[in-house]
């Protein structure tokens, strides 16, 4: 049987009318009433009670009416639950965004969480200094970072805070100590982000605001966390780093870390614009997001 033909006889039966139906599916009276009849020959039962302009169905037809519109149903319901995949992500990729220099050590367990979920939904983890500007033009899904900005297109929760620590070579005198002031590091080198990672803006705002006194200290700027940290390793000097990255140190690293005395903190949000329609994937990622810090 002919989906064609199914869609002809059920269009036969809401008119009640070869001509009304006809006329509805855009063809012909006596090509419609041949495919009728093709149809009752293939089933070998009579469908339709022919009645002039008010025909009426035989109990055969109305089997076929019932199940018939059950099928188109299903159909559509396909239709719509393909669309819904499409539009919002089950089978395609999230794209997440960071402006955060040091989730890579935090987020792979999430990200490992969601994949044995689900295992059709591809990945992108990428780094934006531009974080909101990106989630705003839609070149990403989810926005994992620091976001300033209060826009009506984009949807944010506050999900961590945390103050920055100093980190310092264990080798270092000050590794003894519970907590440092800004004047115990004077006249030690900073080494910190270089100008290329949104998170030396927190830092260099926060010496210029209260602490200008430390822009004389030697500095050396590096561009991952993972070589501020083999530095510090080495002694070269101390840097101010987040208070999470404590627990997720590389065994290998000989660093310790120390609480700042009124040191630089960071509010940490999710966010999606506020107009994207969130399929479960992207529902249940952003919920396992919330609690990699």
């Amino acid at each position: 049987m002919k989906l064609k033909h199914l869609d002809y006889f059920l269009s036969l039966c809401k008119n009640k009318s070869f001509t009304k139906a006809s006329e509805e599916l855009g063809i012909s009276q006596p090509y419609l009433s041949t495919h009728i009849r093709e149809l009752e020959k293939e089933l070998n039962v009579q469908l339709i009670i022919r009645n002039h302009g008010n025909n009426t169905l035989t109990p055969e037809g109305f089997v076929l009416k019932r199940r018939g519109e059950t099928i188109f149903q299903e159909f559509e319901n396909a239709l719509s639950e393909i669309n819904l995949l499409v539009h919002t992500g089950e089978t395609a990729t999230i794209r997440i965004g960071t402006n955060l220099a040091d989730t890579d050590y935090l987020i792979a367990n999430s990200l490992t969480i969601f994949q044995k979920r689900y295992p059709s939904v591809s990945l992108n983890y990428s780094y934006y200094s531009n974080l909101e500007e990106v989630l705003e033009h839609n070149e990403i899904d989810i926005a994992l970072g620091i976001l300033s900005d209060k826009k009506s297109s984009i949807k944010t929760d506050l999900i961590f805070s945390e103050s920055y620590v100093v980190f310092t070579s264990t080798q270092n005198k000050l590794a003894k100590l519970d907590e440092v002031s800004v004047h115990q590091l004077k006249e030690l080198p900073l080494i910190n982000y270089s100008n290329q990672l949104f998170e030396k803006k927190i830092i260099d705002s926060w010496i210029e605001s209260t602490h200008p006194e430390l822009y004389t200290n030697r500095h050396y700027e590096l561009p991952s966390t993972l070589s501020i940290l083999n530095l510090v390793d080495q002694d070269f000097g101390v840097a101010f780093l987040p208070f999470s990255l404590a627990d997720s140190l590389p065994l290998h690293l000989n660093v310790s870390s120390i609480e700042m005395i009124n040191g630089p903190f960071r509010d940490i949000s999710i966010g999606y614009s506020s107009d994207y329609t969130l399929s479960e994937s992207h529902k249940y990622l952003l919920k396992q997001l919330q609690f990699i810090f």
